[in-house]
């Protein structure tokens, strides 16, 4: 009987939408992407603190959105040298709704239209790379990579993709998700407090999306709230003010985000330090 190399070999499943966004995730090793303050909120001196986050809610725009996050998770590893076709992207877009080829197609160049991306060929394939969340039209870099630039910055874990909140949430839950993950990010301020009347002033937001999406969050057990009463001179003698305190629990509590970046640090020092590794 002749030896057979081939025995064995079988043909494989073709991934599902969620099982592709899993596996490329995966070779990030770290567990989280950084994302710019300037998405979700313009600095304290802008005329208007209204940010791009902002306008992916009034336009309904939650493809996009969904789109735009995952493309920052993905850099820089597939996507520099490796482009992934328009028929991948509708793959990993598709873990709730199917999407087809030319709605990706369209959904990208929304997000050119809003400044946030650009589009170019490379052979067969489009190339899709990130601009500056700002939409001033600057190149992308990873958030944090530049000690020389100063500026804000939140982490979003992977789980968000691939314990299913992507698809658990809805435009309002999401909005409000990147909120409090950029209002908390430090551990010196874990809770995050604003009344539902703020959020147009704060975040270009109606109050109605503010409603919704804390009640997305909290039906998904992403919430704790704490009541705090205060008093003050602009209210009568004895009457407290209730304040609400929300903190995010895991996997997006403040402190689970700072042992992820823990994590990845130590996991960069020791792949600088061993040989090879600052190739």
């Amino acid at each position: 009987m002749s030896f057979d190399p081939f025995a064995g070999l079988q043909d494989q499943q073709a991934p599902s939408p969620t099982e592709a966004v899993a596996e490329l995730l995966a070779d990030s090793k770290r567990g989280y992407v950084p994302i710019r303050d300037v998405l979700v909120q313009r600095e304290d001196d802008a005329p208007s603190r209204s940010a791009k986050l902002a306008e992916f809610v009034t336009s309904r725009q939650e493809r996009a959105l969904d789109a735009l996050l995952l493309l920052y998770a993905l850099q820089p590893i597939h996507l520099t040298e490796e482009p992934l076709p328009l028929g991948a992207w509708a793959n990993l877009l598709s873990t709730r709704t199917p999407c087809s080829t030319s709605t990706v197609s369209r959904t990208f160049r929304v997000l050119e239209e809003m400044r946030l991306v650009t589009r170019s060929r490379s052979g067969p394939k489009t190339v899709i790379a990130p601009l500056h969340e700002s939409a001033d039209g600057s190149e992308w870099f990873r958030p944090g990579s530049n000690a020389a630039v100063k500026e804000g910055f939140f982490t979003l874990p992977h789980e968000f993709w691939t314990a299913g909140y992507s698809d658990r949430l809805h435009l309002p839950g999401k909005t409000m998700l990147l909120i409090i993950l950029k209002e908390t990010q430090s551990k010196q301020r874990p809770t995050f407090s604003m009344a539902v009347e703020r959020a147009q002033r704060w975040y270009g937001i109606s109050e109605r999306t503010a409603e919704r999406g804390y009640g997305e969050l909290g039906a998904a057990g992403l919430l704790d709230v704490q009541v705090q009463r205060k008093g003050s001179a602009r209210l009568p003698a004895g009457v407290l003010r209730p304040i609400y305190h929300r903190a995010l629990r895991d996997p997006f509590s403040t402190s689970h985000r700072a042992e992820l970046q823990r994590t990845a640090k130590s996991h960069g020092q020791k792949r600088v330090a061993s040989p090879g590794g600052d190739r």
